[in-house]
């Protein structure tokens, strides 16, 4: 307890994961770069130099006092570690611009997985998931890791790899074993800090290639997700504009199956974010997971205060007196966000989120 009937980050989570309720809705902001930014570094220093990252993080935390902190740089490392080149900007998150696979698909067979202790900058991620646990805040603590599905994805191409996926089940293999090497090394770095560990996650699971695919999503999109969720625990996290398809029901019900301690699913369509936030949580609480979500992060560059806490406040009224639920924002916040965005969501989160005002509505 931090003062008298004031609970900590790590209670409130722990009470929503047992679909219970502490003093108020747990809340946090995905933060990858914009740390970085707001601690006057680029982007590029803040993914590539893990001291400056771990500090720019403790930072951000003394700031806002989220109820969740993530180790959290980028999306691209795992691919980089394989073969793949990473372009960096000063206003937009780092993406791929050069593909291993793109030119010649049959190259998966002859590469080998990295060492995840020397590979890239995968070892810099590991030092800066080992820094953070160290620093025991009393939040809970994750780490973002993305998932076989993209990690096949951006080695392949977004364009070439989702219309072409469908029926080919075999393109998972390496990006598993790759994930699942780079999750392995984190439970070893974290045996130093058994009372904090470092939970590393597939965090993300892009499903969808880009809006132009969309028909042929749901044929694309069962082999893949589906089975890389089994047996992974965890959060795990879609971004895709597929939520809003009817027959994406079958995405919900696999993530709600999965063994999974929460799913947060991102729905940029803002006619489509009250009914997600509503079928996630609802399918959550029937199975016992957590449902993430769902502010709309595209709106920190330039909202206002008043729009912040409408956002704020339409998320948590959509839950209701619903238990298993952290409120967070859909996707990882832009680098440039507007830092007082930040603030007025963690302060609408503490006024509209707490439990007087949740059951007694």
């Amino acid at each position: 307890m931090s003062q008298a009937g004031q609970k900590t980050g790590r209670e409130r989570v722990m009470a929503a994961y047992k679909g219970e309720f502490a003093d108020c809705v747990p809340a946090y902001p995905i933060a990858g770069s914009f740390a970085g930014c707001l601690d006057g570094l680029s982007i590029e220093e803040y993914c590539t130099n893990p001291t400056k990252a771990v500090k720019a993080m403790i930072n951000y935390y003394e700031r806002y006092q989220p109820d969740i902190m993530v180790a959290f740089n980028d999306l691209a490392k795992e691919v980089e570690a394989v073969g793949c080149h990473v372009k960096y900007s000063d206003y937009v998150v780092p993406s791929i611009d050069e593909h291993v696979l793109q030119d010649d698909k049959g190259l998966l067979a002859r590469l080998e997985v990295p060492d995840p202790f020397r590979a890239g900058r995968i070892p810099g991620f590991l030092e800066q998931c080992e820094a953070l646990s160290a620093q025991k805040f009393p939040s809970g603590l994750g780490a973002v890791l993305v998932g076989p599905w993209t990690i096949a994805m951006l080695m392949r191409n977004p364009e070439l790899h989702v219309p072409g996926h469908a029926g080919r089940p075999g393109v998972r293999a390496r990006p598993d074993a790759l994930r699942h090497r780079v999750r392995q090394a984190g439970r070893r770095r974290g045996a130093d800090h058994e009372d904090r560990p470092v939970v590393l996650g597939p965090h993300r699971l892009l499903l969808a290639g880009g809006a132009r695919h969309l028909p042929r999503v749901h044929q694309a999109v069962p082999p893949g997700p589906r089975e890389s969720l089994q047996g992974q625990e965890g959060r795990h996290h879609a971004c895709t504009s597929a939520a809003r398809r009817t027959r994406s029901t079958r995405t919900w019900s696999t993530s709600a199956s999965s063994p999974s301690r929460s799913i947060s699913i991102s729905s940029p369509i803002p006619r489509c974010r009250w009914t997600s936030s509503d079928r996630l949580v609802t399918l959550g609480n029937q199975r016992g997971v957590v449902g993430i979500g769902n502010v709309d992060v595209t709106i920190f560059e330039r909202a206002t205060k008043g729009e912040i806490e409408a956002e704020v406040r339409r998320c948590l009224d959509t839950v209701g007196k619903r238990s298993r639920f952290v409120l967070s924002t859909s996707c990882e916040l832009p680098p440039r966000a507007n830092p007082d965005c930040v603030k007025w969501f963690m302060e609408a989160a503490r006024e509209y989120g707490r439990v007087e005002r949740i059951l007694g509505a």
